[in-house]
């Protein structure tokens, strides 16, 4: 379902937006509204869902085509072994330049990818032996977002995860992780 709706952006928001109206207008005629009123809220909320929609949808595929360009990629980053409380344990999003055997990664905010703090260049990274695992709820109270994977790796500087799509999961394991004999 994912995969169509990337393939189909602007059909996949016409619909989000039509089963949202439906919902709102149920929700209406329950709440004892006017038809008239019910029906003209149901396409204000339609036309609010849709654009929300559209547009998020948009600035996702703008972002990655950017990052495309220049061969980086975007990610989550956090050191699972820091002590508790420690904003090291938190996901910090960024812009990743994978190569071999190390991950340049620039902490950036929102969408518009600006550029927080230093740069930061994990070395030594080794990956684990166990396969990628998807994102749950306790990584998605952080802002990492629905449908990323989550890999770990040994570093230079101790544990780290990295959270990332699918996609760029995979590059990542092919650039930074050397190829077996």
């Amino acid at each position: 379902m994912r995969k169509w709706a990337a393939e189909h952006p602007v059909l996949s928001s016409a619909l989000f937006a039509v089963f949202a109206g439906v919902v709102v207008l149920i929700v209406d005629i329950l709440l004892g509204r006017k038809l008239d009123t019910a029906v003209a809220n149901t396409v204000f909320w339609m036309l609010f869902f849709w654009g929300s929609s559209y547009f998020a949808q948009k600035r996702t595929r703008k972002t990655k085509a950017r990052l495309d360009e220049h061969g980086q990629s975007l990610m989550f980053l956090r050191y699972p072994d820091s002590r508790l409380g420690s904003l090291s344990g938190v996901w910090q999003m960024g812009v990743a330049t994978p190569a071999p055997g190390r991950i340049d990664f620039q902490p950036v905010v929102y969408e518009d990818l600006v550029p927080i703090g230093r740069s930061r260049a994990l070395t030594g990274l080794l990956g684990a032996p166990s396969p990628p695992r998807k994102a749950d709820r306790h990584d998605n109270k952080q802002a990492v977002p629905y449908g990323f994977q989550v890999i770990s790796f040994d570093s230079d500087g101790g544990p780290i995860e990295i959270a990332a799509s699918p996609d760029t999961v995979q590059k990542i394991q092919e650039v930074v992780e050397p190829a077996s004999p």
